[in-house]
């Protein structure tokens, strides 16, 4: 397609995802086309108006960058009180530079606004012209340009439909790993081999690299990761991850020792998997469940085989076993699953 066709399509794919995607996709931009540091989504929703956090090292200057990223439709414009109350936020959380990216464009007055503060607005038309420069979310070949599947297929979420893909049962057991995993992402080791390294050297020495996928993938399960674009290094493609706001947040209470609040949110995302959450249900219905009642809930819900929803099964009980209102008791097939009133 031709570079205006392309630029249209990644404005369209930026409408398809949701508003934590659309700033994922941000960061995503930035990573790309600029060099910074500490690159990541603000870590709470209560983020005071500034969405990705970066900072910018250049020879003759260091600088704080706050972005705030605006997922509008066509014709609902960015006002100039979006761009005061952005340029407030900058100043309350120290930061020197921002920019405003969203799909759609500014108003003259916030336009007005942003010159007199210094703060760079990014519209649908310059944002997609990035991407199409940069080569991000499309790939040219010879003057024509298509959407990289690669690159939006990152955005994939768990699904929530009759049939539980397989790769939704979880493989990963040792929530210890699942944290240090998280901040092996956060630390820049965001790929498989680097992950390895990180888990062996802060965590398990025996650690396999093909747990990193399983862990990746149960950080990813509970909202902690998303996808990134894949990377080909040594000839082989690999999955990078990065941390979601919710990850952000997570890593935030243990970084200041509020064990409650990681825990509950934590118990807030286990439920909300879907394969838990139909467990679940099962457990409300009768009170009690033992592992082998999970195992026939994932091979109803799912398409894995019978040996391999035993072992699944396990890993989900474990996961189950987490939350404050079940009480486990006994070992194996019978293991039993009490929910406490």
């Amino acid at each position: 397609m031709k570079r205006s066709t392309a630029k249209a399509e990644l404005l369209d794919q930026g409408l398809t995802i949701d508003h934590e995607q659309f700033e994922q996709l941000c960061k995503m931009v930035i990573e790309r086309s600029e060099r910074t540091r500490d690159l990541e989504l603000t870590p709470f929703r209560g983020d005071g108006g500034i969405d990705v956090h970066a900072v910018i090292d250049r020879d003759l200057f260091h600088a704080r960058l706050g972005v705030q990223a605006k997922q509008y439709a066509p014709g609902n414009t960015v006002g100039a009180r979006t761009i005061r109350g952005f340029k407030g936020a900058l100043s309350d959380q120290n930061y020197h530079i921002g920019t405003v990216i969203t799909t759609s464009s500014f108003t003259s007055g916030a336009v007005d606004s942003a010159e007199r503060d210094y703060i760079r607005l990014i519209d649908g038309d310059h944002l997609a012209g990035i991407m199409v420069s940069s080569e991000i979310g499309v790939v040219e070949n010879e003057g024509s340009y298509d959407l990289d599947p690669g690159f939006w297929n990152a955005f994939e979420k768990p699904v929530r439909d009759d049939v539980i893909p397989s790769l939704e049962v979880p493989q990963a057991d040792n929530f210890d790993i699942v944290r240090t995993v998280l901040r092996a992402v956060d630390a820049g080791a965001d790929v498989k081999p680097a992950i390895t390294e990180y888990v062996r050297t802060n965590e398990a020495d025996t650690f396999d690299p093909r747990q990193s996928d399983y862990y990746a993938i149960a950080a990813w399960l509970l909202e902690f990761l998303h996808k990134d674009e894949q990377v080909t290094i040594d000839g082989h493609d690999l999955r990078r991850w990065g941390l979601t706001r919710t990850g952000e947040e997570y890593l935030a209470y243990l970084d200041r020792g509020d064990q409650d609040a990681a825990d509950d949110l934590l118990y807030r995302q286990l439920r909300d998997v879907e394969i838990i959450s139909r467990v679940y249900n099962e457990l409300e219905a009768g009170g009690t469940i033992v592992r082998s009642d999970i195992s026939d809930v994932i091979a109803a819900e799912t398409e894995l085989s019978a040996s391999t929803t035993d072992r699944r099964a396990r890993t989900v009980g474990e996961w189950l076993g987490l939350l404050p209102e079940i009480r486990t008791s006994g070992r194996g097939p019978s293991q039993e699953y009490v929910l406490v009133p």
